[in-house]
């Protein structure tokens, strides 16, 4: 048994190290496309030097390795991956069947939530998106009032472990709409309660560990809040009515909250100055989107994101993140290339689904441009991805070529392509 034991545990070791070694690890050359680094205007047959899952040179006429392995990419364009800025994918499979969504806990103090722990990889819904451009997510949680801390993911990996990218980004809160007439709100009272609970915790642990006092009882909720109270993580502030808004950075402003990010509806286009000027940025959840009053124009929603560029606000573009949405998290850049349409310049609309959201959640020396040193999630497309016209025939993730054969629409429309090709084929 002995024997048994030690050759099982040395199979298993080797399956690891196999499981664990990069597969981009090699140095890999793409070559030949028109490269769109985002951060500086497109090269024209452009070259692109990958190795370690890292982006090590761009440019055009560089000298290329002899023991590079080349990508043609011949009359293709080169982009880096979307990052999408506040989506449950992983937490949610069919909507409507609620044994496939994992969004929220009870109750409305949800400080301890991990949204990454709760991520499906194996989600048929992380193909489809990859197909569409969509490498990295934002993964938020939902529900109750302090609803927990998000994580920056690939959409790519062996384990939940494997797909983070950094955890935790941010604290969400969900600012309760009727405190904005009423000063003594309940809902408002039991997050500022939490809050002072927090920090008296977190002052009487530490000085526990000088040995000046008695440490508390343990607190898992009020623990967590411990990075926001330091500022090591953000407080993405969620709320829709523009009066909701502004009340709502009131609030946090007055709290001493430095490191925020509202995420908001098309009424956010309202108080762009403000945003602006105390330079806080925007997660803009949902182009495709009716007006809600009488006297707003038809295009309310779809010129937000001109008006927020043209107020000098950075924002990142978002559907709602849940619900449907999650499904069609694969749409996201079409919804900046609506946004085109509607006056925001063709440059920034690629910029607030690459590298605004990137920068906006803290991993913009990771994510969101092809530039040397940041991770090899990009992809090769016939044209402007955020037309749909446009194909997208290769994709990479950290330096690993994915396969798009995975995707599950994409296999279908190939299967039907083809029964149709055959048909056609016998009836002449």
């Amino acid at each position: 048994m002995t024997t048994e034991f030690i050759a099982k545990t040395a199979s298993a070791l080797f399956l690891s190290a196999l499981l664990t070694v990069p597969a981009s690890a090699e140095l890999t050359a793409l070559i030949g496309a028109t490269v769109h680094p985002v951060s500086q205007a497109p090269i024209e047959n452009g070259i692109v030097l990958i190795e370690n899952g890292r982006i090590q040179a761009v440019g055009e006429n560089l000298e290329i390795p002899v023991q590079a392995r080349r990508i043609e990419l011949d009359g293709l364009h080169l982009y880096p991956g979307f990052v999408h800025p506040g989506t449950q994918l992983g937490l949610t499979e069919i909507s409507s069947v609620a044994g496939t969504v994992d969004t929220s806990e009870m109750g409305n103090i949800n400080a301890a939530v991990r949204a990454e722990v709760a991520v499906n990889h194996d989600s048929e819904l992380l193909p489809t998106t990859i197909a569409g451009g969509v490498l990295s997510a934002h993964i938020v949680p939902g529900g109750g009032l302090i609803r927990g801390h998000s994580a920056m993911m690939r959409l790519d990996g062996w384990s939940w472990e494997d797909m983070v990218l950094a955890a935790p980004v941010a604290m969400h809160l969900a600012f309760p709409p009727g405190a904005v007439e009423d000063d003594e709100n309940e809902d408002l009272k039991l997050i500022e309660q939490t809050l002072d609970q927090a920090r008296h915790w977190h002052q009487a642990n530490g000085a526990a560990a000088a040995g000046t006092g008695s440490r508390p009882p343990r607190n898992d909720q009020l623990e967590a809040l411990g990075p926001l109270l330091t500022g090591a993580v953000a407080l993405v502030i969620h709320a829709n009515r523009h009066d909701v808004m502004t009340a709502a950075l009131d609030w946090a402003q007055g709290q001493g909250f430095e490191r925020l990010v509202l995420s908001a509806n098309a009424d956010v286009q309202y108080i762009a100055e403000r945003l602006a000027a105390d330079d806080i940025p925007v997660i803009l959840r949902g182009i495709y989107t009716l007006p809600t009053r009488r006297w707003e124009a038809y295009d309310m929603a779809f010129v937000a994101p001109a008006r927020l560029h043209q107020a000098g606000v950075r924002f990142a573009i978002s559907d709602s993140g849940g619900g449907m949405e999650v499904a069609n998290a694969r749409n996201l850049p079409f919804q900046a290339g609506s946004a085109i349409a509607h006056g925001l310049p063709a440059e920034a609309a690629l910029k607030s689904v690459t590298l605004w959201p990137a920068q906006i959640l803290g991993l913009g020396e990771e994510l969101g441009s092809i530039e040397v040193g940041k991770r090899a999630s990009l992809f090769a497309a016939t044209g402007d991805p955020l037309e749909p016209m446009s194909r997208i025939e290769r994709v990479w993730i950290d330096g690993a070529e994915y396969d798009l054969g995975r995707d599950r629409g994409r296999r279908l429309y190939e299967r039907y392509r083809d029964r149709n090709a055959a048909v056609q084929e016998t009836n002449h």
